[in-house]
């Protein structure tokens, strides 16, 4: 696991960490913007989740209903070519 010392420590300092990281204070700034800290990021990671659960089933039920779709397509296709074929005396 990198960097153990600093993992879960709502106690660690700016300064701290930023040592830690070897990163400068622009970086960590906005990683704790985007992800957030404590509290707030496992919110944030179990709203990620739950966005991607909402995302994979919004995408299987556009499958199905493509599906129905090209079924449905198919069918008048095959109707409109029947009925073509008929009309030729």
């Amino acid at each position: 696991m990198p960097w153990p010392s600093i993992r879960n420590n709502e106690d660690l300092s700016l300064n701290s960490a930023l040592a830690e990281l070897g990163i400068n204070r622009a970086s960590l700034h906005s990683w704790v913007k985007k992800y957030g800290t404590g509290k707030r990021a496992r919110i944030k990671a179990v709203h990620d989740k739950a966005q991607a659960a909402n995302e994979s089933e919004r995408i299987r039920q556009l499958e199905k209903e493509n599906t129905k779709l090209r079924e449905e397509r198919d069918i008048l296709r095959k109707a409109a070519k029947y009925f073509a074929e008929e009309t030729h005396w």
